[in-house]
């Protein structure tokens, strides 16, 4: 634990001093520095015993691509087939090296092509903080390689080479299934952004909808959960017991980067590029999708391919208040939600190790979240 979140700060710090033209590569040598870390973790991750024991019974018989090809092996025939592509070239941890390096890699590029050098400190902030993306890398491996191919396919969707990203995401279904819902979003390059105004209205109705009819959801989806034995399994290991939306302080709090991106689209004087509009716009997605996991949680999960755009939305939306003043209470906010997010994700964990540290963090983090907060918003 410790050594995750020592090797985050120190990639944040370095991309500070690059953004701040004080040293030169800071971000690629924080890059590289969390890509080694992903790259040789072991027993890190709620699952990551579940992956390896997935690999030893996938790849224990004799290769026969038909057979990987028709699901007998895994059922993502995409996933088993990587199993046996490493089985030859260093097995499964070879595996978990190169898809780190692979993700991280894509997550670099993005920030360096897509976001403006004085805010790539909040990008990177985004990234290894915010729980869904860098840190989700150790658990969820399959999703996640899927989530960040996805966010690597920006500059095709930008540029409307729908085929190429079409392509890439149907060949990643095979790796998760779900990600056949973002199929339609290969073609999210001709979305026109001149009446972004729609799409904000869009966003508000769809979550107005959603806290009216949220009873009538649940049963669709408890129904729909009956329809498929093994989807069902899989989806209650997720499921924490609770049913309907719970709007409270902290569900206010979290969305009101969504409350930014929506002003950011209706406001006049934004003089951003269509391409940005567009990511701003697909990245508020993430917050249409995250109110179903109160409702079923492996449902939420979707969230994660469309909020990874955050990395590079979130920086131009909080650029767009043009008031330092309240700019800097808003990053603040966002600060402590992520934050205290973070810290949650390492408290909850039912770690022998974990256990008995958390009296003293608990004690230990308010104190030291104030003062790095103060120390991010400088940075930033």
């Amino acid at each position: 634990m410790y050594i995750v979140i020592f090797f985050s700060i120190l990639a944040f710090l370095l991309t500070y001093l690059e953004s701040k033209g004080k040293m030169k590569g800071g971000m690629k040598i924080g890059f590289i520095l969390v890509t080694i870390l992903g790259a040789i973790h072991y027993d890190y991750g709620n699952d990551y015993f579940s992956y390896l024991g997935n690999y030893e019974e996938i790849t224990r018989y004799s290769f026969d691509l038909l057979g990987i090809l028709a699901g007998e092996y895994y059922r993502e025939p995409g996933w088993a087939l990587l199993c046996w592509l490493f089985k030859p070239i260093g097995g499964f941890f070879m595996m978990v090296a190169v898809l780190n390096i692979i993700q991280n890699y894509i997550v670099y590029r993005f920030i360096n092509t897509n976001v403006e050098v004085e805010w790539w400190g909040m990008a990177i902030f985004t990234y290894l903080f915010v729980q869904s993306y860098y840190l989700m890398s150790f658990t969820m491996m399959r999703q996640e390689f899927v989530v960040i191919v996805f966010l690597g396919l920006w500059t095709f969707i930008k540029e409307r080479k729908w085929w190429i990203s079409l392509l890439v995401l149907y060949l990643c279904s095979f790796i998760h299934s779900s990600s056949l819902i973002l199929l339609p979003f290969a073609f999210w390059g001709f979305v026109s952004m001149k009446n972004a105004k729609i799409i904000g209205v869009g966003y508000v109705i769809f979550l107005a909808t959603l806290w009216i009819f949220q009873d009538t959801l649940n049963n669709i989806f408890q129904f729909a959960l009956t329809l498929d034995e093994g989807f069902s399994n899989y989806a209650n290991n997720y499921d924490d017991g609770k049913r309907g939306l719970n709007i409270g302080l902290g569900f206010i709090v979290s969305m009101i980067p969504f409350v930014l991106s929506i002003l950011f689209l209706f406001s006049k004087n934004n003089q951003a590029s269509l391409q940005i509009k567009q990511m701003v716009a697909l990245s508020a997605i993430s917050f249409l999708i995250a109110p179903f996991s109160q409702i079923i949680q492996l449902v939420g999960r979707l969230s994660v391919y469309f909020g990874v755009y955050s990395i590079g939305a979130i920086p131009f939306i909080y650029s767009n208040i043009k008031d330092k003043s309240v700019r800097i209470c808003f990053i603040g906010l966002y600060i402590i939600v992520i934050l205290y997010s973070y810290y949650l994700f390492f408290t909850t964990k039912k770690s022998r190790i974990i256990y008995k540290i958390k009296r003293i963090v608990s004690k230990m983090f308010y104190f030291k979240s104030i003062c790095l907060i103060f120390f991010i918003i400088k940075c930033i």
